[in-house]
């Protein structure tokens, strides 16, 4: 395998203008904003390809680091069929653990023990807290207590700065903030007296050898002299300290992302570290990639419904395609049947199963579409991708072409495990308050992170999209559920759309295009929903 293939000209074509300068441009340091289905993993791999084979680096001097196990597959496979095989590709984890275990290498010292179930490192805690007479906790209360830790650890925190942090963002710890505090060192000791780090301490240890490890931090910079970033917006406060002690002060740097599909905030996630990239290296290129290659314009003007006033600047590639349906049922059973019904509706032929998939909010939900989609004899799988922490560390890295073998099924797929992919029809069922969003959801921050994962929920669609929810939970103890906030504006818009498509002459149709106008420029004010809370498009 050589060092790397030519560069051709002829791979920019049909780039967009955007798509092309985030590929050709000369800036040392790029921050590219790539709106859902934009193709910002295309212009990755040609931006290193183009780096490459330009004689800038050679591939061993690249890392590229992603959030998943599959995006590193990909991003390797699409280097590897170009003839480029040695650049360097995985999580924030892998390249700590790398480091890490290079350092210890060197000093004689054995290698990282990981621990990867934190459950079992917090059931010892609780333990050592009864025994000590610090606190005594009940079985209920320790999975809170193992994500407030990992929250504190996300966010590079430890007892003292906690309780300061904590007060700023309101968190509901499950034990009073300064005994929490406590807790939190006690917990960072007992992995050191075990001698094991969990997935966050692997990355506190990294960051601190490149602080405070002059020749750690030079060897590092001279091996890999150009990062690479994907999915920036899922970076915690404690990845992009990592990050910005790998790069410096002057680092050859580009990170692609996109605010508006940051749903990971239970592992730390902050989609405002975009803006602190520009903060730390002012002098940093953003560029936007907003037209959506993925989803018609229909899908795409309901996805808009969900994007705060500045992020509605997408344009849609293609114009074909179904008006998206809003249905509402009276039973979660009901909801169910009705979503295989509809599958089966468009398994025409030439359209596989596999082009086809159910979301939901919550796998319990999932259970009852499987059941339906068995019960209709439509085949399915559990799909959707990764994205726990460190999903790279315990597979096999060989950086070469990784075949995944996919059935002909319809796919089920919580929304959170499903960002990254995509099908031709797509249906999202549970679009009802507690559920979406979810009724844990309380805090502005958390309401917003639930709107932006119905707005990657619709972005998974190209071609057709079914929107569901039900009144009734199948138990008549509890009451009725209400309809998602979020199904307003969107049955607005598509209000709209079917306006427009009805055929009119003469003055009504101007009549009507300018009511559509005015309609689509207030598609996300709020909408009344009729008195008897049912659908408008039921």
């Amino acid at each position: 395998m050589s060092d790397g293939a030519e560069f051709s000209t002829d791979l920019l074509v049909g780039l967009t203008p955007e798509q092309r300068e985030a590929v050709t441009s000369s800036a040392r340091r790029l921050l590219v904003r790539a709106t859902a289905g934009s193709g910002k993993t295309h212009v990755l791999t040609l931006r290193i390809q183009r780096r490459i084979a330009e004689g800038d680096y050679s591939p061993d001097q690249v890392l590229a680091m992603t959030f998943t196990r599959k995006a590193g597959d990909e991003l390797r496979r699409r280097l590897f069929a170009s003839g480029i095989s040695d650049v360097r590709a995985g999580t924030f984890h892998r390249a700590a653990l790398t480091l890490v275990n290079q350092h210890r290498r060197d000093s004689g010292r054995p290698p990282v023990v990981l621990e990867t179930s934190r459950r079992r490192l917090v059931s010892a805690l609780a333990a050592q807290l009864a025994e000590s007479g610090v606190v005594r906790l009940d079985d209920w209360q320790l999975p809170r207590l193992e994500l407030e830790i990992g929250w504190a650890l996300s966010q590079g925190l430890n007892g003292g700065t906690y309780m300061r942090q904590a007060r700023r963002h309101h968190r509901d710890a499950p034990l009073p903030v300064a005994t929490f505090a406590d807790v939190l060192d006690r917990y960072v000791g007992l992995c050191h007296s075990r001698g094991v780090l969990d997935f966050d301490l692997l990355l506190s240890e990294a960051i601190a050898l490149l602080r405070n490890e002059p020749a750690v931090r030079a060897a590092f910079r001279h091996r890999t002299p150009s990062l690479y970033v994907d999915e920036a917006q899922d970076m915690n406060p404690l990845q992009f300290m990592l990050l910005r002690e790998m790069a410096g002060d002057d680092p050859d740097l580009f990170s692609v992302g996109d605010p508006n599909q940051s749903i990971y905030g239970f592992n730390g996630a902050n989609p405002q570290l975009l803006g602190e990239i520009v903060n730390t290296w002012p002098d940093t290129v953003v560029l936007d990639l907003t037209r959506n290659h993925r989803s018609t314009a229909r899908i795409v003007a309901v996805a808009n419904t969900l994007l705060e006033e500045g992020a509605r600047g997408i344009v849609p590639a293609r114009d074909d395609g179904p008006t998206p349906i809003v249905r509402a049922y009276n039973t979660d059973d009901e909801e169910a049947r009705h979503v295989a019904a509809w599958l089966g509706v468009n398994h025409r032929p030439g359209t596989s199963w596999r082009s086809m998939a159910v979301l939901a909010r919550t796998n319990a939900q999932l259970d009852l579409v499987a059941a339906a989609l068995e019960t209709a004899s439509i085949p399915a799988e559990r799909r959707g991708t990764d994205h726990s922490p460190a999903s790279d560390l315990f597979t096999p890295n060989e950086g070469r072409r990784v075949e995944h073998d996919t059935p002909d099924a319809v796919a089920l797929s919580t929304i959170h495990r499903a960002k990254g992919l995509e099908f031709e029809h797509v249906a999202v069922v549970g679009w009802a308050e507690g559920l979406l969003p979810h009724y844990n959801a309380t805090t502005e921050a958390q309401l917003a992170e639930e709107q932006r994962l119905a707005y990657v929920a619709i972005s998974r669609a190209e071609l057709s999209l079914l929107l569901t929810w039900s009144r009734g939970r199948n138990d008549p103890r509890y009451p009725d559920r209400a309809p998602s906030r979020y199904l307003a504006p969107i049955e607005h818009v598509i209000a709209a759309i079917n306006r427009k498509d009805a055929p009119l002459t003469g003055e009504a149709r101007k009549a009507r295009l300018a009511a559509i106008r005015r309609d689509l420029a207030a598609a996300t004010d709020e909408v009344a929903w009729p008195t008897d809370g049912r659908s408008s498009t039921s």
